[in-house]
């Protein structure tokens, strides 16, 4: 009976010290800033990727043939779904660390531009209005000096 009430004993006070690891993870771990600066450099250097393989729709012959062609059209969503979350891109990376105000700056300045040349796309693919393309594309390389300039940033800090 004592082997019994030491084990239940036991599994107890492993279930409460799992309980209590499992309510202290609630809390979000803030990343270090190396892991910040890497993480926010991989999501500019993702949508500055984004934005050079939708660079080529900024005139209505390419937009016509963008919209036109499956395959074309398929890279478009592709990028255009990271215009639109943008937003949550930079936000998951975390709280800025102290000093990098103005990268998160000029990533919500990108982000603005992005997320408005989504929902131009959105409105090209619906209405197969290559004009909408044209400007969407504008407003997508728009964002480019901002991404740049946050890639300078980032750069300094490292």
């Amino acid at each position: 009976m004592a082997i019994r009430e030491t084990a239940a004993f036991s599994a107890a006070a492993a279930l409460a010290a799992l309980a209590a690891g499992c309510g202290a993870s609630e809390r979000a771990v803030e990343p270090s800033t190396r892991e910040w600066t890497a993480n926010t450099r991989g999501v500019v250097e993702q949508l500055r990727g984004d934005v050079a393989a939708v660079a080529g729709f900024d005139r209505l012959a390419a937009a016509r043939r963008g919209l036109a062609d499956e395959s074309e059209l398929y890279g478009l969503l592709v990028a255009y779904t990271d215009f639109g979350g943008c937003r949550h891109m930079a936000a998951a990376v975390g709280a800025e660390p102290p000093g990098r105000t103005r990268v998160v700056r000029l990533l919500r300045r990108a982000c603005a531009y992005l997320g408005r040349a989504e929902g131009l796309f959105t409105r090209a693919v619906k209405e197969r209005k290559p004009s909408l393309l044209v400007g969407a594309t504008r407003e997508a390389t728009a964002a480019v000096p901002a991404l740049d300039e946050a890639t300078v940033e980032l750069a300094r800090g490292a």
